[in-house]
C-alpha cells in the first residue's frame, strides 16, 4: 500500500496495515523458529527470510513516518 493510499483511506487502515506487519514478523519467526525445530531447513530459511523482510519494512515504515530523508 502506497503513501498516497493510506493518506486516501485515512487513519484505521494504517493504524490496522501497522499490526499486520508485526503480526506478520512474529507468525514468520516463530514458524521458521518450529521448522528448525522439526529439521525442516528448507522451510525455516524460507521463513526466517520472510521474518527479515517483514522487519526492514517495518523499519522503512517507520522512517517515512518519522520525516528523516531516505539515505
Amino acid at each position: 500500500m502506497s503513501r498516497h493510499d493510506e493518506e486516501r483511506l485515512g487513519g484505521p487502515v494504517g493504524a490496522m496495515m501497522k499490526y499486520v506487519r508485526w503480526v506478520g514478523l512474529v507468525a514468520c519467526s516463530l514458524a521458521g523458529l518450529g521448522y528448525v525445530l522439526v529439521g525442516n531447513f528448507n522451510m525455516a530459511g524460507l521463513m526466517l527470510a520472510l521474518a527479515v523482510l517483514s522487519g526492514i519494512n517495518i523499519r522503512r515504515k517507520r522512517r517515512d513516518r518519522s520525516g528523516e530523508p531516505p539515505t
